[in-house]
């Protein structure tokens, strides 16, 4: 009985650590993951061809994926758990596009009628949930009503704020959200400052119309452009005239020789 009963402890023992791995096991994997972004992501985007081309790293990527969505959030302080989420769903992307190869947009991996199904497709078993990469934002957005969260979060695509070529962590995560929202704010394209027949435009991405309700918080976009945003529309904001319009999305592929 004695050794039955031992055998049975330490089995769930093992499944318990499997199942949650310790802050140390998640460390490791954040400082992984870390290695691999210095190597593979530029400021003109991911080497996936060459990421691709090394099984070990290739490996490596899928290894951090399962350490992150093996985590239980709620063991987790509030900015570690934010922290998880963003990298959870950027490894999630990273690991999509390596093992799909699109040859010009992660919406070549698509199914059905709908162009961006790959986001709503069941993709990961996290917190006891088989969830999409919608599901992982809805949540990280709803439970932290940050929206600079839409500066951290990827999309594998050209007109998305691009990956932090570093992991995020609980320890400077503020700082390193204000830091990737004035970064992408100001990158070529993002945020226009335009005059047409006397009047101001502010022309920029589609992510403060697809996600209006998230800047309402913070007075609404044209505020967090102008808190965030390059000084020439900060200026062209604060005059009260300015009007705001969207440009075209680009999906092309973040890929980067």
């Amino acid at each position: 009985m004695k050794v039955g009963f031992i055998r049975a402890t330490l089995a769930a023992v093992l499944l318990a650590l499997a199942a949650s791995p310790a802050a140390a096991d998640l460390a490791a994997a954040t400082a992984t993951y870390g290695k691999l972004l210095s190597q593979y992501v530029t400021p003109r985007g991911v080497k996936y061809d060459a990421w691709r081309a090394n099984g070990a790293d290739l490996k490596s990527l899928s290894e951090v994926v399962m350490l992150y969505r093996s985590t239980d959030p709620k063991t987790l302080a509030p900015d570690e758990r934010k922290a998880l989420y963003i990298n959870l769903y950027n490894v999630k992307i990273l690991e999509t596009v390596l093992l799909g190869n699109p040859t010009g947009s992660i919406k070549e991996l698509s199914k059905g009628l709908s162009p961006l199904e790959i986001f709503g497709r069941a993709a990961l078993n996290f917190d006891q949930k088989t969830i999409s990469l919608n599901d992982l934002e809805k949540r990280l957005r709803g439970e932290f009503k940050d929206p600079r969260i839409h500066f951290a979060v990827n999309c594998a695509s050209r007109s998305c704020p691009p990956i932090d070529p570093e992991p995020y962590v609980a320890a400077d995560l503020d700082a390193r959200l204000d830091d990737a929202t004035r970064k992408f704010l100001a990158s070529p394209g993002a945020v226009e400052t335009r005059t047409d027949g006397g009047k101001t435009k502010i022309v920029t991405v589609r992510i403060f119309e697809w996600y209006a309700d998230d800047f309402k918080a913070a007075g609404g976009a044209l505020a967090f452009i102008q808190k965030f945003g390059p000084e020439a529309a900060a200026d062209a904001i604060a005059g009260g005239k300015a009007k705001l319009e969207f440009a075209d999305y680009d999906w092309s592929l973040n890929a980067a020789k």
